[in-house]
């Protein structure tokens, strides 16, 4: 009997950093879906972000400081969106430079870096809108930044960093950067990310905020199109996708927050093994985890066209997907950022 408790326990130390990741998101989504706060499915990205695997928890002073952060950066966004918005000439240099530096500042934790450039490019187009509105899509997404760094606290709480975790954490990432250069690849990302960002401004192409912010997740990885990953990205965010709508649809039959909340910990149970996985194609399941998320999203906020605006919505990240691997595919062969003869 008490070889099979040390079994288990053996067990489920593996497998700590996979339940973390498993009762970190779906808190996070069926917390704040509960809450019936704005762009719920936010919160659960950003928790997905904050426990990438083989990354340390961000620690209290640096949460604190990124919180902060956020909200000055918002209000600075907030008042460019009010006041500057009819100035190109001011505007999109601004945003230019911090596409730029987003993708330079490695040694920041990339997860700071996605956080911050996703507010940088969204504020001042959601302000387009309605001055009123950039200020309370900010508030809702700094609630869901703070409910998210929440979740992973308890969610690092109930199970903890372990020494194994702790081993390699931040190496693999501090590895990848060792043989490039950041200036080229910094650029590479802003070539990217600019064009779309150009065209959600002067054209007013709201409805296309979630393939900027979709193109913003895709774009930190610049090899995105290297061997099958291209071919296997798009597979993987069709299988998010597909996942969502069958969720929906059992949803729509039984409309139960049990089973809501039964559906998200099976699909967290899906996708959490393969994101941990260590494999190349690891990441690829970490986007399409981010799809099911977005799906979650408009059925958390549906209404009677529901159904019309999810479909509408994978077809956007699907033209995110498919830009930003033509687009890798194409800038890398002219300025690759890889030194070869490192």
């Amino acid at each position: 009997m008490s070889g099979r408790v040390k079994s288990f326990y053996r067990d489920l130390m593996e497998h700590t950093p996979l339940l973390r990741c498993v009762f970190g998101v779906t808190l996070a989504l069926v917390g704040s879906t509960t809450l019936g706060y704005m762009i719920p499915h936010m919160t659960a990205i950003f928790a997905l972000i904050l426990l990438a695997p083989e990354k340390k928890p961000l620690g209290l002073k640096t949460e604190v400081i990124v919180v902060f952060g956020l909200g000055v950066l918002g209000f600075f966004g907030s008042i460019i969106g009010k006041h500057l918005i009819d100035y190109p000439l001011v505007v999109l240099p601004i945003l230019g430079l911090s596409i730029f530096w987003s993708f330079r500042l490695v040694k920041i934790p990339e997860a700071i870096r996605l956080l911050f450039l996703m507010l940088a490019v969204l504020l001042p187009f959601i302000s387009l809108k309605a001055n009123a509105l950039g200020s309370l899509v900010l508030s809702s997404m700094l609630f869901n930044l703070i409910m998210a760094i929440v979740v992973v606290r308890i969610a690092y709480l109930l199970f903890p960093f372990t020494q194994a975790e702790d081993s390699t954490a931040d190496k693999k990432e501090t590895k990848a950067f060792e043989n490039m250069n950041l200036e080229r690849m910094a650029l590479n990302g802003l070539i990217v990310v600019f064009p779309v960002v150009t065209l959600v401004y002067f054209f007013d192409i709201s409805v296309a905020l979630i393939t900027l912010v979709f193109i913003v997740i895709l774009s930190f990885d610049p090899f995105i199109y290297q061997s099958k990953k291209g071919v296997a990205i798009l597979a993987a965010n069709v299988v998010g996708g597909l996942i969502g709508v069958l969720v929906y649809n059992l949803l729509v039959i039984s409309p139960s927050y049990l089973l809501y909340i039964f559906l998200i910990i099976n699909v967290a149970f899906y996708f959490a093994p393969k994101i941990y996985s260590g494999k190349p194609i690891a990441p690829i399941f970490k986007t399409s985890f981010n799809t099911f998320f977005v799906v979650m999203g408009v059925i958390s906020t549906s209404s009677d066209n529901a159904g019309a605006m999810l479909w509408e919505r994978l077809l956007q990240i699907g033209l995110a997907v498919i830009y930003v691997i033509v687009a890798f595919r194409v800038i890398n062969t002219f300025n690759n950022p890889k030194i070869l003869n490192a």
